[in-house]
């Protein structure tokens, strides 16, 4: 299944916003996740190391349309925690694939 990148840029209330929504958010990922579709997840810090600025995904989808469904359906993106998001297609380079 092919590679998708889900990036989010917070808004200026994210800070506030993110404690309440992120239960929903990792509710909707969770089964994502348990189906092993989604590669890796969490948040983007600023300079400081501390404070979220954003998050990333990559997941698993059947195709581009069916990411930015799962995107625009995400509670960080429908409740206002990111100002805008991005999904691009991405391919893994590293690690290598063994092939078996």
């Amino acid at each position: 299944m092919p590679l998708f990148v889900i990036l989010g840029h917070d808004g200026p209330d994210a800070l506030a916003k993110r404690p309440v929504v992120r239960p929903r958010h990792l509710d909707h990922l969770r089964p994502l996740s348990e189906a092993g579709r989604v590669v890796v997840a969490g948040p983007l810090f600023g300079d400081d190391g501390k404070t979220p600025r954003g998050s990333l995904i990559v997941l698993e989808a059947p195709s581009l349309d069916e990411a930015r469904a799962l995107a625009a359906r995400d509670p960080y993106v429908v409740d206002g925690v990111f100002a805008r998001h991005e999904v691009m297609p991405f391919a893994r380079v590293f690690p290598e694939s063994t092939g078996s």
